[in-house]
């Protein structure tokens, strides 16, 4: 049947448009009961996920493992993750991830990653992401703010490789990563600013040379309950790996830049360190962690 009736005039309104971004967040809060460490409020969004925690270690009972976990694949263009840790008084938490990182290819529009860490009065946490592996044309930048209140303890690690799967020697475009540390009361620490573009690591030229894994690690807080320098000083030792220790300003602990030759090498590093950081804080030392 034919209508006669007149026809409705449509709009076309121009729609903005629409963002790829995804966001997601990470909170938890740790708390001391008794000779343990429990977990308290947690909100955890895709695409992050997160299993029971671990009580790995017997002899640190207060020291609580928590396995960061993506089910996304990766970083991806635009995405914009968030991650929260509050750690109570004299409780002690290990946060790390259950593997490398892929950053694929970001079109121009940087991955995102802000954390936010708050430790109260002796309090530790060692905070060890796996490395992030740069994809061709891979961008992300990666903020992190910190306060610690006194005897509290902090190891934070960030690494990165480049890899082009299709072995064209294509580079990332680039990385961003800066790390701010205030004490209790809210004065600067330590400041650190990493910004770096793919193609100046890339070729003969490249400053980092054969090294595959850039890594750098922050030990802050306590002066009794961080490693000495000379303790420090028995990492980097083999052929394939070379690592330098510096003072961080304020007397706030030390920083730690490390060249590896491979993945192996660089997590040898890594749990090198952690062993350190976990052996300083509590005299005893920590189990191996499974990946």
């Amino acid at each position: 049947m034919t209508s006669h009736w007149p026809q409705a005039r449509v709009a076309h309104v121009l729609q903005p448009p629409q963002s790829a971004a995804r966001s997601g967040r990470f909170e938890l809060a740790l708390s001391r009961h008794g000779a343990r460490t429990h977990i308290g409020r947690q909100y955890v969004s895709y695409p992050f996920h997160m299993t029971r925690p671990f009580a790995l270690d017997a002899a640190i009972p207060s020291l609580l493992t928590v396995y960061q976990q993506s089910s996304s694949g990766g970083l991806y263009r635009d995405d914009r993750l968030s991650t929260r840790l509050d750690v109570g008084a004299g409780a002690a938490g290990h946060v790390t991830t259950q593997a490398a990182t892929v950053v694929h290819d970001c079109h121009g529009q940087p991955a995102r990653q802000a954390t936010e860490i708050d430790l109260q009065e002796g309090a530790f946490l060692a905070l060890t992401p796996d490395p992030l592996v740069l994809f061709p044309g891979a961008a992300c930048s990666n903020v992190t703010q910190a306060r610690l209140a006194p005897g509290a303890v902090l190891l934070l690690s960030d690494a990165f490789a480049s890899h082009d799967p299709e072995a064209r020697n294509r580079p990332f475009e680039r990385l961003e990563a800066k790390v701010e540390i205030r004490d209790a009361d809210g004065r600067l620490l330590v400041r650190d600013n990493l910004d770096v573009a793919g193609a100046e690591l890339a070729g003969p030229a490249s400053p980092v040379g054969a090294w595959k894994v850039v890594s750098s690690f922050m030990l802050v807080g306590a002066p009794d309950r961080l490693p000495t320098v000379d303790e420090l000083a028995t990492l980097g030792s083999s052929e394939r790996q070379v690592a330098g220790i510096t003072a961080l300003p304020n007397g706030a602990g030390w920083g730690v830049r490390c060249l590896a030759a491979d993945a192996i090498a660089a997590r040898g590093i890594a749990e090198s360190l952690f062993v350190l950081a976990v052996a300083a804080a509590f005299g005893q030392q920590p189990v191996p962690r499974r990946k």
